[in-house]
């Protein structure tokens, strides 16, 4: 059994040794990719990002790597303050981007950390600051973000009516109108409830997860898709492990745009059948990953849930043509609304300094002050403040905004936030002439 103060294995070691020296004697920016400080270093040589790319990175599957040490956190499991399923989603994998972006609050995290290995470097300045502002603007803490009670009671509602027009009244038209509500109510239930902002309940946000993604597919190919691969490497796709919500623009990039522009219907079909049913065949089960992020097949329930998932809609779910149906209009809504804040800034080469700082450059926030974009786009209207701080509810990302332009502005960081039509037009162009919103800049 492994050591709480284990370090990271002899092969990882070797191979961070290695890129170290070669940075150091190259400076060519690369450096190990299970550190968040070396990873995100501004390149000074003006050397473009290599094209090739790395080769995975061999983890322990008992092992939590932090900032590029290694630790053996099972003993804390179960007295993690977040619940089991948190703390395990980074077993076995780089988790610092997990590490850093859920623990806004104080610096507990940290010194839990030192009792099983290695201190944590002294977090991002930049980053920290944010954090500081957060805190004073919700002095209450975590659990005055959460979810507030009559989202939970109208989603629910919504819900319960999206479940009763698509495996009830199970037509082509009721089928239509569930599909609307899969994109606009589904996906708040199973993304928020993905990122545990709907409780402090561990069993709460495990139920709107499963429950909010439940249409469209086992609710573990949405938590790897979005909370282990889009959040952790945003918009990035040089590395082994990447985000997925990237891995075919470049297929789509060599179309010619009238092709694309006319098969915007199959595009949202095959969306919403990408991130479930594709997902969860290919992903889950052949290829057990997911965009390079390794499937923990102990995690959440996964190999319960997926053939629960299958049973239910094959002795319950209506017929082929509602499938379809309710896949063209969730995905028509799903497609512009969750895309417009990252695709249209893809792809940056830019190097970034830090996490935080790519995060901010990755991502635009749009319409953040309309609360009808709030709720058409699923919430997702201040993107910038949701993937610094994942774990605190949208209703609190106006005032995360305010914050988070304030400090970008005083140490010159860009700060995204346009009107609906100038994202959505950059949206438009990016798809037709596959050209990134260089005017948001």
């Amino acid at each position: 059994w492994l050591k709480p103060s284990a370090q990271i294995t002899n092969e990882v070691a070797a191979t961070f040794k290695i890129m170290v020296r070669k940075v150091a004697s190259k400076g060519t920016g690369d450096a190990s990719p299970t550190s968040e400080s070396t990873k995100f270093r501004s390149d000074s040589s003006g050397t473009s990002p290599k094209e090739v790319p790395a080769k995975p990175i061999v983890y322990d599957p008992n092992l939590w790597y932090i900032h590029g040490s290694s630790y053996d956190l099972h003993e804390f499991v179960d007295k993690h303050p977040g619940g089991r399923m948190a703390i395990l989603t980074g077993r076995g994998r780089d988790c610092t981007a997990l590490f850093e972006s859920y623990h806004p609050w104080n610096d507990k995290h940290r010194k839990i950390l030192r009792a099983y290995g290695p201190a944590p470097p002294p977090p991002d300045p930049f980053y920290e600051e944010i954090k500081a502002g957060i805190r004073e603007a919700f002095p209450e803490g975590c659990g005055s973000t959460k979810m507030r009670l009559h989202a939970k009671i109208g989603l629910a509602a919504a819900w319960s009516f999206m479940m009763w027009l698509f495996f009830a009244v199970a037509t082509p038209l009721s089928s239509l109108l569930a599909g609307c509500l899969v994109a606009t109510v589904a996906t708040r239930m199973s993304h928020e409830g993905g990122h545990w902002q709907v409780s402090r309940k561990e069993w709460v946000n495990r139920l709107s997860l499963f429950l909010g993604f439940f249409p469209v597919g086992p609710s573990m190919c949405w938590y790897y898709q979005h909370v282990v691969s889009h959040h952790v490497s945003t918009n990035q796709d040089k590395d082994a492990e990447k985000d997925v919500d990237v891995e075919y623009i470049w297929i789509a990039d060599k179309l010619p745009g009238w092709m694309k522009a006319l098969s915007l219907p199959g595009i949202f079909i095959g969306a919403v059948v990408e991130i479930g049913v594709k997902r969860m065949i290919v992903d889950l089960l052949i290829r057990g990953h997911v965009g390079g992020h390794k499937v923990d097949y102990r995690l959440g329930g996964i190999l319960i849930e997926i053939p629960l998932w299958c049973f239910l809609h094959y002795m319950f779910g209506p017929s082929m043509l509602c499938y379809v149906c309710m896949w063209l209009t969730a995905g028509a809504i799903f497609v512009p609304c969750s895309q417009v804040a990252h695709v249209i800034l893809y792809p940056d080469s830019d190097k970034h300094e830090s996490w935080a700082k790519m995060q901010i450059a990755e991502s635009v926030d749009f319409a953040s002050e309309s609360d009808f974009w709030f709720h058409v786009a699923f919430g997702l209207t201040t993107q910038i403040e949701h993937h610094l701080f994942p774990g605190i509810g949208h209703h609190c990302y106006d005032t995360c905004r305010k914050i988070t332009r304030k400090v970008c502005a005083k140490h010159g960081v860009h700060h995204s936030d346009v009107s609906a039509s100038t994202a959505f037009g950059a949206l438009w162009t990016r798809l037709v002439a596959a050209t990134p919103a260089a005017l948001l800049m």
